[in-house]
């Protein structure tokens, strides 16, 4: 499936890789309030953000792993290791049917976040 490559500052996430690589094998983008159309990055989440605090949270979050993406980037550095990614945020230029994003890279900014609130796809564009 070729979605968008995920840059993500996010470093207190259990999926946060350095150089801002996203360990997931999914996420999801959605609005920060149900319902409601955003207008602005501010607005929207990454809900699949899990607050990295040691050991357990790492092994609660390991249902959500990149294993293949993670093989590949050791055998061919070359490659993106990145998740799919789901996004329910419809007031997005970029949202298409059935949850997905058409831009080419998202960038999900929200450095030192303690909860998904504090995270933002700054990808996000409203329609227009």
């Amino acid at each position: 499936m070729g979605g968008p490559t995920v840059k993500c500052e996010v470093n207190t996430c259990t999926h946060w890789i350095p150089s801002n690589v996203c360990g997931a094998e999914n996420i999801d983008i959605l609005t920060e309030e149900e319902g409601a159309s955003p207008g602005a990055a501010e607005q929207t989440e990454c809900k699949t953000f899990a607050q990295r605090q040691g050991l357990t949270s790492m092994l609660r979050s390991m249902d959500n792993v990149n294993w293949g993406g993670m093989v590949q980037g050791v055998l061919s550095p070359d490659r993106n290791v990145t998740p799919s990614v789901t996004c329910t945020v419809d007031s997005c230029a970029f949202w298409e049917d059935g949850n997905r994003c058409n831009a080419d890279e998202i960038f999900v900014s929200g450095q030192n976040a303690n909860q998904c609130e504090e995270t933002n796809c700054h990808t996000f564009q409203a329609k227009g």
